[in-house]
C-alpha cells in the first residue's frame, strides 16, 4: 500500500523519469525486490515496508512506516547522476502528502540519502518514514 502511493508519485513526476531508464515502456522504477534480472541501469527499487510500528490513541489506529527507496546508476566515475535521483526522490516525499488506500497520511519525512555503492553501480538510499491512520 505504501510502496504503491510511493510509485505514483515517484511515476508522475517527469523531472525524475527523464533521470531513469526504462522498463516494458515505463520508468525504471520497481515495487519489487531485486530488481527484474534485465533492468538496465539507471533505476529505483522502492519495494516493501521493512519496519512498521503502532501509531494508536485512544479513538484511532494507525502506524508508522518506515520504506527504503534505493536509487542506482551505473559506477561511471561521477555519482553526480545517482545523487541528483535521490534529490528528486527526497525533494518529492519530504513533508509531501501521500495518497494511501483507506488511510488518512499525517506526515512524512524523508532521511538520507546515503551511500550504497556496489561494485557495478553507485547507490543511494534514501529512507522514508510515514506516518498514517485508518479510515
Amino acid at each position: 500500500m505504501i510502496a504503491k502511493a510511493v510509485y505514483e508519485v515517484l511515476t508522475a513526476d517527469k523531472t525524475l523519469t527523464a533521470m531513469l531508464g526504462t522498463y516494458e515502456g515505463d520508468a525504471a522504477i520497481f515495487t519489487i525486490d531485486p530488481a527484474p534480472g534485465d533492468a538496465v541501469l539507471p533505476y529505483i527499487v522502492a519495494a516493501a515496508v521493512p519496519v512498521q510500528t503502532p501509531f494508536d490513541s485512544k479513538t484511532t489506529r494507525g502506524r508508522t512506516a518506515w520504506i527504503d527507496i534505493r536509487c542506482y546508476t551505473g559506477a561511471t566515475g561521477s555519482a553526480q547522476a545517482v545523487d541528483a535521483i535521490a534529490e528528486r526522490v527526497r525533494a518529492l516525499l519530504h513533508r509531501e502528502p501521500l495518497l494511501i488506500d483507506d488511510h488518512i497520511w499525517l506526515w512524512s519525512e524523508c532521511t538520507g540519502p546515503v551511500s550504497a555503492n556496489e561494485a557495478e553501480a553507485y547507490g543511494r538510499i534514501v529512507t522514508l518514514k510515514v506516518t498514517f491512520e485508518e479510515l
